[in-house]
């Protein structure tokens, strides 16, 4: 049972099970405010590649005390049942498919919705939004990854090594984020944030989801995309690439682009203040 001590005064939390159509179970984290009706906007939450539910904590502080949040942990995480002796899909195709069916036996066609999501969060929205006619009013994406270059190490270690080798990957893992791609020196406490995400990954999923993805582009989706889209992007963080949001601005019909500081906003009050203020405007 997930602790929900951090939620605000009469928030209430609901963990759900749903099963999909090839059989995979995800876990899903229901917020309801204490004045949710079923005509309240709803925010449907998609977080990153092998995020926790914890990272996030401050933001849905934030969003479950206005609105119902459904926070998706998809299929890659340790959390999600997968049934024995099956190959198991998970594209991105995959991925989005299993949002949509979530949502076809979650909301009715008239209740709003609005996504949030984060980095394969994001990818994962965007490749919905370009597919499928349940359409929110307003997406916020945070950090969405328009394809996967793996460097050349990774994907070696993909191809050829076993996953049962990841104990002894994990410490390279950690190197290669904490000294190319994360804030080591001023944000320590998100240096400690994906170094426990690495830990807690279960090792046959993380392989099997990056070998599917490792080709993955979205470029060519991003025109199809036609309600309107928010990108919230980091000055410092090195991850997510601020020329590469820009250009997928560019790209999406409707689409604006909310800088933030850091990493650490992002996932920060701020952010999930940001997200409330903006549907609250609707």
């Amino acid at each position: 049972m997930q602790d929900a001590s951090f939620l605000g005064k009469n928030v209430s939390l609901i963990e759900k099970c749903f099963e999909l159509s090839d059989g995979v179970q995800l876990k899903v984290f229901d917020f309801f405010p204490p004045d949710y009706t079923p005509k309240t906007p709803v925010i449907v939450f998609v977080a990153g590649w092998i995020s926790l539910l914890q990272g996030w904590e401050s933001v849905l502080k934030i969003t479950s005390r206005k609105y119902r949040t459904l926070y998706i942990e998809t299929r890659e995480k340790k959390s999600a049942y997968l049934p024995p002796a099956r190959g198991i899909d998970f594209s991105i195709d995959r991925m989005s498919l299993d949002i949509h069916e979530i949502l076809s036996r979650t909301l009715s066609e008239e209740q709003p919705f609005y996504f949030l999501g984060s980095s394969l969060g994001s990818t994962i929205i965007l490749h919905y939004l370009s597919m499928y006619q349940k359409q929110p009013k307003n997406s916020f994406l945070i950090s969405p990854i328009s394809e996967f270059p793996f460097p050349l190490w990774l994907l070696f270690v993909i191809n050829f090594f076993p996953a049962r080798f990841y104990v002894a990957i994990k410490p390279v893992l950690k190197w290669y984020l904490k000294y190319f791609h994360l804030d080591r020196h001023n944000e320590p406490e998100q240096v400690k944030k994906y170094e426990g995400t690495i830990d807690a990954a279960e090792p046959v999923r993380l392989k099997a989801n990056a070998y599917a993805i490792k080709d993955y582009n979205l470029w060519n989706r991003l025109e199809d995309v036609k309600t309107p889209v928010t990108l919230i992007g980091a000055e410092t963080d090195k991850l997510h690439s601020i020329d590469t949001l820009k250009k997928m601005v560019a790209r999406i019909p409707i689409a604006g682009l909310e800088m933030m500081q850091s990493n650490k906003e992002t996932h920060s009050e701020r952010a999930g203040s940001f997200v409330v203020g903006r549907i609250d405007l609707d």
